[in-house]
């Protein structure tokens, strides 16, 4: 496979849902901590950050399912051919595979 990440997206993947997990325990120990003066607004700060984080971007990924692309004819060439036509057939390929998996699963 011509520069393949997926390995490397899923181990990622991990260790940003660790942080994330890490993070939400933290914020519920400190939102259920009495604060002092001092510390009220830069709670609010970092609190207003936390909720950016962890409700729009904080999705846990929690199963991946890889599909691997078949092929009927292997040629010479095939990982290096970047025309339209096949990188349009190689996404309507990838689509109908990606259906069809979600579909069975």
């Amino acid at each position: 496979m011509h520069t393949d990440k997926t390995d490397n997206s899923i181990r990622m993947s991990k260790v940003i849902s660790k942080y994330l997990t890490l993070l939400r325990e933290m914020h519920d120990i400190i939102s259920n901590v009495q604060l002092d003066d001092k510390m009220k607004e830069p709670f609010r700060e970092i609190e207003k950050e936390y909720h950016k984080l962890a409700d729009k971007r904080g999705a846990i990924i929690k199963r991946i399912t890889r599909i691997e692309r078949t092929e009927d004819v292997h040629f010479l060439f095939e990982d290096a051919d970047f025309s339209i036509d096949t990188i349009k057939k190689l996404i309507r390929q990838g689509k109908k595979d990606a259906e069809n998996t979600v579909a069975t699963e």
